[in-house]
């Protein structure tokens, strides 16, 4: 009788602890859609709804470079498709969105933006659900926007003699994207709205030159242009700056870098300058600084640096950087990068 008892107790709690576990155990999330509930000049928000209890403790909202990603646990992707967040991107700001199963009832949502943010940029939200607004529970995601292009900062580069060049021009394309975006067209504009930006900050701005020519004559030999460009720097002139986009075989290849002359400490250092802020105004990824022997680097009086502003043969960094709006971040980083060259 007493081993009868005992087997009853035994089987009771075990039904007890199978039972609370089995209503403790949480069933995961699903999501349902992802879309742009707002998209203004100064914010972006998405709106996720979602089946299920979704706490802040179940997910993590983190940056690097121009991505916002969220990770949720004990979540799945419910209904959403690859195929139709292929067509949730805005005009100028967000570019694409993607989902990933990174394990067992874990996804990852990962936004690509057209430039850089940092922490305190961005921020997510649970909302419940509103039956007068007719909307399920979600959880909203606000990023806020860069300065508009048409704020410019302060700097103070007074009476400083500064060359910029623009890359190739003429009867020479440079590169040309898959998109038919030629290099030198890139190269120009960019110089063109630096040389505007340095103007108003008080410097004294050389251009190899302002319109899509040859800077020798068409039909020279490579030496004779690069030699003309470096011509063009009166003997009183401080830094020279040529402006490029870098060209690879394998169009996944991407990232911007800045160069120096390997002899020289001062161009490594304004090579260094204009790399940072490059990182920090244009969002790509940082191929680093580097010493070389270029031409306009080598036969240059004074310090000198040649950027590779991004890859014009990558399909997403060649629609970057025919884009006016990313041009005119480009040409805040160059001077920016002066400013401090000068100021430090």
């Amino acid at each position: 009788m007493r081993k009868f008892q005992n087997l009853i107790t035994l089987f009771l709690a075990f039904f007890i602890l199978t039972s609370f576990g089995t209503a403790a155990a949480k069933s995961p999330v699903e999501l349902s859609e992802v879309t742009v509930a707002e998209d203004t000049e100064e914010v972006l928000k998405i709106e996720i709804p979602f089946k299920g209890k979704l706490s802040e403790d179940d997910y993590v909202l983190r940056s690097t470079a121009n991505f916002v990603l969220i990770e949720f646990d004990e979540t799945l992707p419910g209904r959403i498709k690859r195929s139709d967040l292929a067509k949730i991107h805005t005009d100028n700001f967000l570019e694409k969105v993607n989902i990933y199963e990174i394990g067992k009832n874990k996804v990852r949502l990962r936004f690509t933006l057209s430039e850089s943010v940092n922490e305190g940029d961005y921020s997510a939200q649970i909302l419940p659900k509103s039956k007068a607004g007719k909307k399920s529970a979600r959880l909203v995601l606000t990023i806020k926007k860069g300065k508009s292009s048409e704020e410019s900062e302060t700097y103070n580069i007074n009476d400083k003699v500064v060359v910029i060049d623009a890359g190739h021009g003429g009867s020479d394309t440079g590169a040309v994207g898959p998109g038919g975006v030629t290099e030198k067209s890139v190269a120009l504009a960019v110089a063109l709205k630096t040389e505007k930006l340095l103007k108003n900050s008080g410097a004294k701005v050389i251009m190899t030159r302002t319109t899509d020519r040859d800077v020798a004559a068409p039909g020279v030999s490579a030496g004779t242009e690069l030699q003309a460009r470096v011509n063009k720097a009166p003997a009183q002139a401080d830094i020279f700056i040529s402006i490029h986009c870098n060209a690879f075989s394998n169009p996944a290849a991407h990232g911007m870098e800045t160069y120096h002359h390997r002899g020289s400490n001062r161009g490594r250092y304004l090579a260094t300058l204009l790399n940072e802020e490059l990182e920090k105004y244009g969002g790509l990824f940082n191929r680093g600084v580097k010493g070389a022997g270029f031409y306009v680097l080598r036969h240059s009086a004074c310090p000198a640096s040649l950027i590779e502003l991004g890859f014009i043969t990558n399909y997403r960094e060649e629609k970057l950087l025919s884009d006016e709006n990313y041009q005119q971040k480009l040409a805040r980083a160059i001077t920016a990068a002066v400013s401090r060259y000068f100021g430090e």
